[in-house]
């Protein structure tokens, strides 16, 4: 079994969880994850009864050499604001595990990285690539040949057409589906229900049918 630690706490790190436990369910008993706790700033009570071992700090996570982890501090509200956290631990990138629900679909040309999680029911079809650290939530599609760079963030029912690139940390919201052929921007936020389907800049927010600039 191999142990994992996920850095975060309620929310994604809860969400990550059941995916862990989901999958436990169906792996043999040499590929599953032994759940060791969380790193966490703020709890010190265990969380979904698992402990907190420490602070999200190098110091702590160095204690930890025979473990994967798992950063689920990623989300719209942190953005990049937050990615020094990851960044200050410097865990080697083959030690970031990535976690996939048993009932994704995924391509067999697809190409998954480190530090990615994949949820329940999402779809990933050919020659898809997915890089490091990006989070792909339930019921979501990607669609062949399209590029998620790291940090990128998919949320539940989001669908991502065909050959569409999503830079570094773009954020799809809830049901918002992409044209194919473009491009969303680096840690560009795509609201709730939008649709995209033209070039999102970098570092902007839209929204709506068809979205708009909103900040």
């Amino acid at each position: 079994m191999k142990k994992l630690i996920i850095i975060g706490g309620r929310g994604n790190g809860t969400v990550i969880l059941s995916t862990v436990h989901d999958y436990n369910k169906k792996a043999f008993y040499w590929d599953k994850w032994d759940f060791q706790g969380f790193l966490n700033d703020f709890e010190t009570e265990p969380i979904n009864g698992y402990p907190i071992l420490g602070k999200i700090d190098k110091e702590t996570a160095d204690k930890y050499q025979d473990c994967y982890f798992y950063y689920a501090l990623i989300s719209v509200k942190m953005n990049h604001t937050f990615l020094h956290k990851l960044l200050d631990l410097k865990i080697p990138l083959e030690r970031m595990a990535t976690i996939i629900h048993p009932t994704a679909v995924i391509s067999d040309t697809a190409k998954i990285g480190f530090g990615v999680s994949i949820q329940p029911f999402v779809s990933v079809n050919a020659n898809a690539v997915i890089h490091n650290y990006v989070q792909v939530f339930a019921q979501a599609l990607i669609g062949h040949d399209s590029i998620l760079n790291d940090y990128s963030y998919i949320a539940n029912n989001a669908c991502v057409g065909a050959n569409v690139v999503l830079k570094k940390g773009a954020y799809l919201g809830t049901n918002s589906t992409t044209l194919e052929n473009i491009t969303i921007g680096e840690w560009a936020v795509v609201g709730i229900g939008s649709v995209v389907i033209r070039d999102v800049p970098d570092f902007a927010k839209v929204a709506g049918n068809p979205v708009k600039i909103i900040e």
